[in-house]
């Protein structure tokens, strides 16, 4: 049998610790679903930390480092840290990344 290890896509943290891919992603949905559950039993509901709506708004978990910094900078852990992760509404994430993108 073959080990296809070696072809998947590794990046680094910042303690030097090689991270494939799938375990990046794995690890940043269970942050985002953290980050929501966390902001739920603070308040009581789901909100945008921007702008506070909450009825009626599609709810996105934004990277306040996006992940793809994170991963060139060799701070892949920043991807799943929950606290580089707010809820924002969708109006508000497209703002704040248009705005990371300057």
């Amino acid at each position: 049998m073959y080990n296809f290890v070696y072809n998947m896509n590794h990046y680094y943290t910042s303690d030097d610790e090689r991270v494939a891919k799938s375990v990046i992603d794995r690890k940043i949905r269970e942050a985002k679903a953290n980050a929501l559950s966390e902001q739920f039993w603070e308040y009581g509901y789901n909100f945008c930390s921007d702008c506070l709506k909450s009825n009626g708004v599609m709810l996105d978990c934004s990277h306040t480092i996006s992940v793809d910094e994170a991963q060139k900078t060799r701070r892949t852990e920043l991807a799943w840290d929950v606290k580089n992760i707010k809820v924002r509404c969708r109006e508000c994430h497209i703002e704040h990344d248009s705005r990371s993108k300057l």
